[in-house]
């Protein structure tokens, strides 16, 4: 049962962002997220944000890659520069139901 996790950001930087989130993107895959992808709200109450998704095939290695992540220094200078310039508007879990 796959973990999805959205991440919505507000900024007037978009293109630094988008250097942040990719060094961002190499690290989660490399302690194991299936994947991080970033995208851009054109529509709605939240255009112009960009929003940030990473899935995870389980609940254990969800809680495995955020444990590696936040005792990561690579990941942490990658937050603290994302947050000079970004302001995070929101994040939400979703759990995949099978059908």
């Amino acid at each position: 049962m796959p973990i999805v996790q959205f991440t919505r950001f507000k900024t007037d930087k978009s293109e630094e962002m988008v250097q942040i989130i990719r060094q961002a993107k190499k690290i989660f895959e490399k302690h194991g997220a299936e994947f991080l992808r970033l995208s851009r709200f054109h529509t709605g109450p939240w255009a112009g944000e960009l929003l940030v998704t990473t899935r995870y095939s389980s609940w254990e290695v969800y809680g495995k890659v955020q444990e590696a992540v936040s005792k990561d220094p690579e990941f942490a200078q990658v937050q603290a520069d994302g947050m000079k310039i970004a302001e995070l508007q929101g994040r939400n879990i979703a759990v995949s139901i099978d059908l």
